[in-house]
């Protein structure tokens, strides 16, 4: 199978360096993102046979991604998020949006895994496997858009509206969070 859509324009993309560190920071976390999801994504979709220990891996996989996944959203809705409500409506607009998009990749992927419960117990049943490739194809497209979105809007928008103490206390909570 092919890259997926929206994942080849990011390769060789950095951090812009007008951004302050803290968001750096988070525009780095998105490459890592971007790119376990499409490894993920490959694994899955190169292999040809399913057994119950290929989807088995599938499901560690996509968990460690999410995990991953969920500290970042963490980073972004509680210190990222936290600071720009001061000065930007956060139930509309873009930061809504941003919140919206995070609640549905992890819909998306509970979803996922109601499927592959079904395939860790019917590994050779090709309509759920179909329906769960299908699901998480949708995840990863959502996920490299989101990101985008969040760099060109959210970041900018927070690049321009935040002081430099503000900056300097978001990379300071941010760096507290491991990963």
């Amino acid at each position: 199978m092919s890259r997926l859509k929206g994942f080849a324009a990011y390769d060789s993309v950095s951090p812009a360096p007008a951004l302050a560190p803290a968001l750096q920071l988070l525009c780095k976390e998105h490459s890592k993102l971007r790119k376990g999801m499409e490894e993920v994504w490959l694994f899955a979709a190169k292999t040809s046979v399913r057994s119950r220990s290929f989807i088995e891996e599938w499901l560690a996989r996509e968990r460690k991604l999410r995990h991953a996944w969920s500290i970042h959203i963490h980073k972004e809705e509680r210190i990222l998020l936290a600071a720009l409500s001061k000065y930007v409506d956060s139930d509309r607009g873009p930061l809504a949006v941003m919140k919206y998009e995070h609640e549905r990749l992890d819909a998306l992927f509970d979803e996922w895994e109601e499927q592959i419960a079904i395939l860790i117990q019917d590994p050779s049943n090709e309509e759920v496997y179909q329906q769960a490739l299908a699901k998480f194809r949708s995840a990863c497209q959502l996920k490299a858009d989101h990101c985008y979105k969040e760099e060109k809007a959210i970041y900018a928008l927070a690049q321009t509206l935040l002081t430099e103490a503000e900056k300097a206390f978001l990379l300071q909570q941010i760096r507290k969070i491991k990963s």
